[in-house]
C-alpha cells in the first residue's frame, strides 16, 4: 500500500492553501445582462454607464478541474498540465479548451439539445450547476478503462459546499456590476461565508476592469468584444468603448485574507501587463495556490514562489486558533478605547450589531478583528461581514446577528429598531431606538426584556483599566520608528520587513485581549467541578460586585459562554487555560485538602493579572520552508517535495520545528495515495504535539482501509499508537444544565449515587469521610445499602440551614480572622459575657452579643485545656451547662440548655483536629475537621426527625462520624519527638480520590519568577495521575496530567520540561502544567529517566532492559538503543562519569556509553531470611575529598540491610544493618543518606561512619518514594495504605550527641 499507485494521476492536497478560484464578471461569452428586465437595444446602449447588470460566473478552478460556463459548460482539459503524456491524454489534449464535450454522455449535464448561443447568454449558473459540474469525473478516466476509487488524495468532489457560493455573485460585486467609461481603480474586499452547519469559508476578492468595445447585433442585443488594440481612437456610433470590471475570488478553508490579497494583486499586474493571457495567469496562479500547503500551527513558514514574486504562509501560533493575517491595530486607530470596551460588550452579550463603513474591505477587516479579540469566545449566530445591495432585508431579520453593510445604507440601517449600530467612519457606537411592538430583537428561548437588550453593561473596571495600556500600545505608529531606516529598494524585503512588524503589533494586541478574556472569566474555574460536570454558578455570581454582576449576569445567558463553560468542564487545554494558568495568583490556588463553605457573606475579589511584554520593537523571525517549483507533472512535485521535507525532518534541531515538517510530510504522503507512510508520520506527530495533530483526517484514512489491512497495520512495531489514535470520541453532550442547581434526588441512594450528590452539593469530597457518613445515616440494626429518601433530604436540609444561620449571623468581616468559617451557631443564651450566643469557627470560640452583634474571642482552639459538662439551677430548675477551660487559667460558661451536648461533641471534634493538625503536621487536618464539624451537626439535627433512619441512634451515629475526637482519644496523633522536630507537613495527594494510590514519584522543581512560574512539587501517582502542588504553600493547582497506568519516575530534564516515565515517556510543560507530547519508542514500562550534559540529552530506560539515549530538543533518538541481553527486571539507572549504572533485582552494571558492559556488581545479603536477595534501589554518593572514593549504596527489598560498595570495586566494602523488613528508596542529602523503609520509617545515616543516627516515623505504609528539594526539604512519599506526603527539614537533623548539623 505504501509504495503502490494513486488512485488517480491528478492528486490534491488536504491543506492547500486555496481550494477554489472563481472567476466572476461579464464578457463576450455572456453578453450583457441587464438587472431590469425589459431594458434592450438602444435603452441599453443609452444607460449603458449608468444601469447595473447581473455578473455571471465565468469559470471555476480547483487543483484538479478547471470550468467554464459560458456559453455552454466545458472543461478545460489543458488544466492542470497531464502527468504523463499517455495516447489518451494526448488525444485530449490535442482538442480545444472551448470545444463542446460532446463526447460525455448528455446525463452528464442533464443537457438533452445544444441550446443557441444567444439563449445561453442570458442564463445565469446556478450554484447547484457549477457544483454539478465540478464534481464531475473526468473523461479520461472512462479511457483508460479502469476503475475510479474515490480517495483523500484524489478528491474530485467540488471543494466548497453548494451553500457557501450561494448568489457569491452578488457578494463579489456588493453594488452590483457597472460598466465604466473610464479604467477605475482595481480594488479588494473580503469576504466570510457560512454553511448551514457554521462552517467558515473565506474569501479574497480582487475586481479589476478589462477595456471592451460594445456591438450592438442585428437583433438588438449588446455584445462585448475585448479590446486589445490599446487604440482609443473613435468608433462607429453603433459601437462603445468601456471598462468592463471582472473580479477574481480565491477560496479558502484558511482565513489567509492579507496572503491572498498579495497573490491576486501580483496575478491582475500580470494579467494587466499581458492582457491577452488573463486565463493562462489565472490557470497558473490557481494551480500553484490550490497545490501549495498552509502550514500547521507552530513555527514553520511556509514560502513559495510564482514568477519571480514569494509569498509566505505563516502559522498560526495556537492549534485551537484561526491563523490571524489582518492587521489588528486598525480598530485601535479607528475607536476610542472606551469605545472599543463598549464594542466588545455588546459582542459578548450577543446583541444585533451592524457595522457600517464606506470601504467594503475594511468592514471584513474591523469585524473580524473583534471576534479575534474576544478568542476563546465565539460568535455562535447569524454573521455576513458584507450585504449586498440584494440582501439588505436580512437586517430586519429576527434574533442575533452580526452584519456589515456600505454607509451609504445608513439611512436604512437607522429605520430598524434595537440595533446597535457601529460607525467605522466616525469611530462611533450608537443604539438605535427600539420600535414599539417589534420583537426583532429577542433571541429565540429568552426572556430579556427589550430594554435589557438595548442596555450595554460595562466590562468590570479592573479588567478594563490593564486593557487600556493594550490600546494604548496598539496605537503605535511603525513610521516613526522607520523615519530612521533607509529606503530599500528591494520589493520582497520590503513587503518581509512590513509583514513581520504588523505581525510582532499583532501579537502584542493579541496577547493583550486574551488577557482580557483570562482576567474577566478567571474564577469561572474556581466554581467548577470537572470531574461531576458541574459549575456553581450562583456562586460565581455572589463573587461579584453590584456594578460587576449585570455584566457576567447578561453574559452567562449567551452561546458563547456555554460553549467556553463546556469547554472548562470538558477540562480542555487550550490557550485560555495556559494563559490563566500562568498568571494565576497565588492567593487563588486550590488547596489539596477539602473545601469549607464560607460562613460569611463576602466578595471573593477576582484578581487581575498584567503580564504581556508592551514591546513593539522586536520582530520574530520563523523558521521557513520554502516549496519547490511546480512543473509539468504534478507528481515529480509531490516526490521533491516529500524529499526536501524529509531533510528537513533530519535537519531540524527543534521538536516544534520537527512536528511541522512531519505534519506536512504526511500530507504530502496522503497526496500521493501513500495511506501507510501518511499514518507513520502522523503517529509520530501524535508522539511530538498531539494539539496539531489533524484526526480527522486519520480517521478518514483508517475508515478507507480495509479492516483486515487496518489490524495488520496496527499489529506492526511502531503502530500500536493507531488504536488510541482512533479510539472513540470523548461525548461533549452533558445531559444537564452546567449551572443549574444540585435538587435533592427524589429516590432512594445506593453508595455511588451518594457520592457524586455530597460531592457536588460541596459537603465532601474525601472519600473515607462520605463513606463514614453514609454507614452513619444507616444504622447497624437496619440491613440496607441505601440510604432512603426522606432521610438524606432531612439530612440536606439540616446541613443548609446551619449555612444559612452561620451567614445571618451579622459578624463584620473586621472581627472575624482571615479566612475564618463559622461552623455553628447556638440558640440565643445566658452566657458569663451576657446574653448571646456562642459561635464555633475553624479556629476559635467567640461571643455574639444579642442586638448588636458585638464579638468577643472566649479562647483558641489550641488553648482548651478542658470541656466540662455540667447542671447548674436557676429559679429551682436544673440547666445543662458547658464549661470551657483554656491555658492560661480562665473559664466560660454557657447555659446551653438541650443542645449542650451536640454542641460539646462539635467542639470536641473541631479541637480534636487542631491538635492532631500540630502534631502531625497534617496542614489539611483542620479542613477536614471543619468539615466533619457541619456533617455532625446536620446528622445531629436531622436525627430528631422521627422519619429519618438514624432516629434511635443519633448520638452513636454522630460519634462514628467524628474521626479526629476518635483518633486523638487513641493517641494516633502521638508522633516522637525527634520526628516532630525535623516534620514540617503532610499533604494528601488522594484527598477526594475513590481509591487510595501510592506516591510512586516525587519532583521538585524551583521557581522561574521572570515567567511567573512558583516552586512547584510533582507528584506521580499509582493510578497515572500527575498532580502538582504550589512548594511555596502546598497546596494544590487545579490541573494534573493524566499518564498511562502507573506513574514510575518523575524528571526534569531542562527548565521547561518535566518527562514522566510510565507506558511512554509523556512531556509535560513546567509553565502550563500541560502534556502534548508522549515519546512511545519503548514496548515496556519506563522505570527511570536521567537527564545529562545540562538537558541536552536524556536516557530512558524500560523494564524490558532497553534504554535509549534521546536529542532533547528534537525529541529524536541520539544513538541506537542499548539493549541488554537477558534482563527482564531492570529497576533503574544513573549516570556517573560518562558511564550508564543500571540496577536490577540482582546486580548493578556499568556501561559504556555505547552499550557495553564494563563491571558487574552482585548483590549478596549476608545472612538472608529470603531466596534470592533482591535490590530494590541504589544511588551512587559522590567523595568529598581527594583521598576518597566514588561510593555505591544498595538498599536490599525484603531484608534491612544496604550494602556498599567502592566505585571501582567488586565486593561491598560496607554492610549496613537496619530493623526493617526492607529498603525501598534512598536519596542523598549532602554526605547523608535517607533511606525509606518497607515499615513507614526513614532512617537517616552518616556516609563516614555507614551509621544510622537518627529515625523517623514518617509513614503508616512504606516509603515508595523520596525527592531531595535542592536541600531545603526531603519529601517522602507512602504506599497507598497511608498514600501522604511528609515534607522533611534536613537542617533540623541532629548527630548522635544531640547538636544540630546545619546545613
Amino acid at each position: 500500500m505504501a509504495g503502490g499507485p494513486a488512485g488517480s494521476d491528478i492528486l490534491c492536497l488536504q491543506n492547500s492553501f486555496a481550494d477554489l478560484m472563481l472567476v466572476v464578471g461579464l464578457d463576450e461569452n455572456t453578453g450583457l445582462i441587464p438587472e431590469l428586465s425589459g431594458i434592450e437595444g438602444e435603452g441599453m446602449m443609452k444607460n449603458l454607464f449608468y444601469g447595473k447588470f447581473e455578473p455571471q460566473v465565468l469559470c471555476a478552478i480547483s487543483s484538479n478541474n478547471m470550468m467554464h460556463f459560458f456559453p455552454h459548460p466545458r472543461q478545460d482539459f489543458e488544466y492542470p498540465l497531464q502527468q504523463l503524456e499517455t495516447k489518451q491524454n494526448l488525444f485530449l489534449k490535442s482538442a480545444s479548451a472551448y470545444n463542446t464535450l460532446d463526447c460525455i454522455p448528455k446525463s452528464k449535464f442533464n443537457r438533452a439539445t445544444h441550446q443557441s448561443r444567444l439563449s445561453i447568454r442570458s442564463t445565469s449558473v446556478t450554484p447547484g450547476a457549477i457544483s454539478r459540474h465540478m464534481s464531475m469525473r473526468r473523461p479520461y478516466a472512462s479511457l483508460k478503462k479502469t476503475t475510479y476509487v474515490q480517495n483523500l488524495a484524489s478528491s474530485q468532489q467540488f471543494p466548497v459546499p453548494d451553500e457557501v457560493i450561494k448568489s457569491i455573485q452578488y457578494f463579489c460585486f456588493p453594488d452590483d456590476l457597472q460598466i465604466t467609461e473610464q479604467k477605475a481603480d482595481t480594488s479588494v474586499h473580503f469576504l466570510v461565508l457560512t454553511d448551514i452547519h457554521g462552517n467558515k469559508t473565506y474569501a479574497t476578492c480582487i475586481t479589476f476592469y478589462r477595456p471592451y468595445i460594445i456591438e450592438k447585433e442585428y437583433d438588438g442585443s449588446l455584445i462585448p468584444h475585448l479590446d486589445l488594440s490599446g487604440d482609443n481612437s473613435a468608433v462607429a456610433p453603433d459601437r462603445t468603448r468601456c471598462y468592463i470590471p471582472v473580479c477574481c475570488t480565491l477560496i479558502s478553508k484558511y482565513a489567509y485574507f492579507e496572503t491572498m490579497k498579495e497573490s491576486l494583486s501580483y496575478m491582475v499586474h500580470l494579467i494587466e501587463t499581458e492582457s491577452e493571457d488573463m486565463y493562462t495567469y489565472i490557470k497558473l496562479f490557481a494551480h500553484r495556490l490550490t497545490m501549495t500547503p498552509t502550514p500547521p500551527p507552530g513555527r514553520v513558514a511556509i514560502e513559495f514562489c510564482i514568477h519571480d514574486m514569494s509569498f509566505t504562509i505563516s502559522p498560526s501560533q495556537e492549534a485551537e486558533k484561526q491563523v490571524i493575517d489582518i492587521p489588528l491595530y486598525l480598530p485601535f486607530l479607528i475607536f476610542p478605547p472606551d469605545e472599543i470596551l463598549r464594542i466588545l460588550s455588546a459582542i459578548m452579550v450577543e446583541n444585533r450589531i451592524v457595522f457600517i463603513a464606506s470601504n467594503y474591505a475594511l468592514l471584513t477587516v474591523i469585524m473580524e478583528s473583534f471576534l479575534n479579540f474576544i478568542l476563546p469566545f465565539e460568535w455562535k449566530y447569524t454573521y455576513v461581514p458584507i450585504l449586498s445591495s440584494k440582501s439588505l432585508e436580512l437586517l430586519e431579520a429576527p434574533g442575533t446577528f452580526m452584519m456589515g453593510c456600505h454607509s451609504k445604507y445608513k439611512e436604512e440601517v437607522n429605520q430598524v429598531g434595537g440595533l446597535v449600530v457601529v460607525d467605522i467612519d466616525e469611530g462611533s457606537l450608537s443604539i438605535n431606538p427600539e420600535i414599539a411592538d417589534d420583537s426583532r430583537s429577542v433571541r429565540s428561548g429568552d426572556s430579556d426584556s427589550i430594554e435589557d437588550l438595548l442596555d450595554i453593561p460595562e466590562i468590570p473596571e479592573e479588567a478594563a483599566k490593564l486593557f487600556l495600556n493594550v490600546c494604548r500600545k496598539a496605537r503605535f505608529q511603525f513610521d516613526l520608528v522607520d523615519t530612521k531606516r533607509p529606503s530599500h529598494f528591494n520589493l520582497n524585503a520590503e513587503r518581509s520587513y512590513r509583514r513581520r512588524k504588523i505581525q510582532a503589533l499583532n501579537d502584542l494586541i493579541v496577547s493583550g485581549c486574551l488577557e482580557l478574556m483570562v482576567n474577566l472569566f478567571r474564577s469561572v474555574v474556581t466554581e467548577t467541578r470537572v470531574e461531576y460536570k458541574r459549575f456553581n454558578k450562583q456562586a460565581f455570581l455572589d463573587s461579584k460586585s453590584g456594578s460587576e454582576k449585570s455584566f457576567y449576569e447578561k453574559v452567562m445567558k449567551t452561546s458563547m459562554f456555554k460553549k467556553f463553560l463546556k469547554d472548562r468542564i470538558n477540562d480542555k487545554t487550550d490557550y485560555w487555560v495556559k494563559l490563566e494558568v500562568k498568571t494565576r495568583p497565588q492567593a487563588k490556588s486550590t488547596e489539596s485538602g477539602p473545601s469549607v463553605p464560607n460562613r460569611r457573606p463576602q466578595l471573593r475579589k477576582q484578581s487581575s493579572v498584567a503580564v504581556i511584554a508592551l514591546n513593539t520593537g522586536q520582530f520574530h523571525n520563523s523558521p521557513v520552508f520554502r516549496m519547490p517549483a511546480l512543473g509539468d507533472k504534478v507528481i515529480v512535485y509531490l516526490k521533491e517535495t516529500i524529499r526536501l521535507l524529509s531533510v528537513a525532518v533530519q535537519k531540524s534541531q527543534h521538536f516544534q520545528e520537527r512536528a511541522s515538517y512531519i505534519y506536512l510530510l504526511g500530507m504530502f504522503y496522503l497526496a500521493c495515495n501513500k495511506l501507510t507512510l501518511a499514518l507513520e508520520n502522523f503517529i509520530s506527530l501524535a508522539s511530538i504535539d498531539v494539539q496539531i495533530l489533524p484526526k480527522l483526517v486519520v480517521t478518514k484514512i483508517c475508515q478507507q482501509m480495509k479492516e483486515s489491512e487496518l489490524q495488520d497495520l496496527i499489529s506492526r512495531p511502531g503502530f500500536q499508537a493507531l488504536s488510541d489514535l482512533m479510539g472513540a470520541p470523548v461525548s461533549e453532550s452533558i445531559h444537564r444544565k452546567l449551572e443549574e442547581s444540585v435538587n435533592i434526588p427524589e429516590k432512594d441512594l445506593y453508595y455511588d449515587e451518594f457520592v457524586e450528590c455530597v460531592s457536588v452539593m460541596e459537603m465532601t469530597s474525601d472519600t473515607d469521610t462520605i463513606g463514614r457518613l453514609f454507614r452513619a445515616l444507616i444504622p447497624s440494626q437496619i440491613h440496607q445499602n441505601f440510604i432512603d429518601q426522606e432521610t438524606f433530604a432531612a439530612f440536606t436540609h439540616c446541613w443548609k440551614e446551619n449555612n444559612k444561620q452561620c451567614l445571618n449571623l451579622g459578624i463584620s468581616d473586621k472581627d472575624l480572622l482571615e479566612s475564618e468559617c463559622v461552623l455553628r451557631v447556638s440558640s440565643l443564651c445566658k452566657t458569663d459575657y451576657g446574653t448571646g450566643r456562642v459561635a464555633l469557627t475553624d479556629r476559635r470560640l467567640c461571643f455574639v452579643k444579642d442586638i448588636s452583634s458585638e464579638t468577643r474571642e472566649i479562647t483558641r482552639l489550641s488553648k482548651i485545656l478542658e470541656l466540662e459538662k455540667k447542671t447548674m439551677f436557676s429559679f429551682l430548675k436544673q440547666v445543662k451547662v458547658l464549661r470551657i477551660k483554656n491555658t492560661g487559667g480562665s473559664r466560660f460558661t454557657a447555659w446551653l440548655k438541650e443542645e449542650r451536648d451536640d454542641f460539646c461533641l462539635l467542639i470536641e471534634e473541631m479541637w480534636a483536629g487542631k491538635v492532631v493538625s500540630d502534631s502531625t503536621k497534617d496542614i489539611h487536618a483542620i479542613q477536614k475537621a471543619a468539615q466533619n464539624v457541619l456533617l455532625v451537626d446536620a446528622l445531629l439535627q436531622s436525627g430528631l426527625d422521627a422519619e429519618t433512619a438514624h432516629h434511635g441512634n443519633r448520638e452513636e451515629a454522630a460519634r462514628q462520624l467524628c474521626y479526629y475526637r476518635k483518633y486523638r482519644e487513641e493517641g494516633h496523633h502521638n508522633v516522637p519527638a525527634e520526628t516532630k522536630e525535623v516534620l514540617q507537613n503532610r499533604i494528601d495527594p488522594n484527598y477526594g480520590e475513590r481509591e487510595r494510590k501510592t506516591v510512586h514519584a516525587l519532583l521538585y522543581t524551583p521557581g522561574v519568577p521572570e515567567h511567573s512560574v512558583s516552586p512547584r512539587l510533582w507528584v506521580g501517582l499509582g493510578d497515572g495521575k500527575i498532580k502538582v502542588y504550589n512548594a511555596s504553600h502546598w497546596l494544590l493547582e487545579s490541573e494534573f496530567v493524566q499518564t498511562k497506568q502507573s506513574v514510575t519516575c518523575l524528571v526534569a530534564v531542562d527548565k521547561k520540561h518535566v518527562w514522566a516515565g510510565s507506558y511512554g515517556i509523556f512531556i509535560i510543560d513546567i509553565e502550563t502544567i500541560r502534556s502534548n507530547k508522549t515519546l512511545m519508542d519503548h514496548q515496556e514500562i519506563v522505570v527511570d529517566i536521567v537527564s545529562i550534559d545540562d538537558g541536552r540529552y536524556a536516557f530512558t530506560a524500560s523494564i524490558n532492559g532497553i534504554i535509549m539515549k534521546w536529542d532533547v530538543q528534537k525529541l529524536t533518538q541520539a544513538q541506537p538503543p542499548i539493549h541488554l541481553e537477558n534482563v527482564r527486571d531492570l529497576r533503574s539507572i544513573k549516570y556517573h562519569q560518562e558511564h550508564i549504572w543500571c540496577g536490577t533485582w540482582q546486580k548493578i552494571l556499568k556501561l559504556s556509553g555505547s552499550g557495553q558492559i564494563l563491571q558487574e556488581l552482585q548483590f549478596t545479603v549476608s545472612e538472608p531470611k529470603f531466596q534470592p536477595a533482591e535490590m530494590d534501589c541504589f544511588i551512587i554518593l559522590k567523595a568529598e575529598g581527594e583521598n576518597t572514593k566514588d561510593e555505591i549504596w544498595a538498599g536490599c527489598r525484603r531484608e534491612g540491610e544496604i550494602l556498599v560498595w567502592d566505585i571501582d570495586g567488586t565486593e561491598p566494602s560496607h554492610r549496613i544493618q537496619l530493623d526493617c523488613r526492607g529498603i525501598s528508596d534512598m536519596v542523598v542529602q549532602e554526605r547523608r543518606i535517607w533511606a525509606g523503609s518497607k515499615d513507614g520509617r526513614i532512617y537517616i545515616i552518616n556516609s563516614d561512619s555507614k551509621k544510622a543516627f537518627r529515625t523517623l516515623l514518617a509513614h503508616d505504609d512504606a516509603v515508595r518514594s523520596l525527592c531531595n528539594a535542592e536541600n531545603r526539604y526531603i519529601l517522602s512519599g507512602s504506599g497507598s495504605s497511608d498514600g501522604k506526603i511528609a515534607i522533611w527539614t534536613p537542617n533540623d537533623t541532629r548527630t548522635e550527641s544531640g547538636t544540630y548539623i546545619g546545613i
